[in-house]
């Protein structure tokens, strides 16, 4: 067995966050506008390269087109090099992760 490497979690301040429904009168898939600044938290799969990391976010039906309509605010990572890549292709500010935010569902809660 060997050494099970930290998960990586990108953070991403969403100031136009959207969220997916099914519309009941016709089944189709919609999208709405959700209020206010938001943090978009994604964890990532173990074992993914950085540019697949990457990828799993910013390619067209991608992690972010899911969550926003917008462009991030910032973007923080426990992946340094990829925190700059995604503030790179984004165009957006680096910030550094907050230490003690522990993501929802990680199992990592109190």
């Amino acid at each position: 067995m060997g050494i099970e490497e930290p998960q990586t979690i990108v953070y991403l301040g969403n100031r136009d966050a959207v969220e997916a429904f099914t519309d009941p009168a016709t089944g189709d898939r919609q999208q709405r506008t959700l209020p206010g600044k938001r943090c978009t938290t994604v964890q990532l799969e173990p074992d993914l390269t950085l540019m697949q990391a990457a990828h799993t976010i910013t390619h067209q039906q991608g992690v972010w087109a899911h969550h926003s309509t917008g462009t991030p605010a910032w973007v923080a990572s426990t992946n340094q090099a990829l925190a700059q890549l995604l503030a790179a292709h984004f165009k957006c500010e680096l910030r550094d992760p907050e230490p003690d935010h522990v993501p929802s569902g990680s199992g990592l809660e109190d």
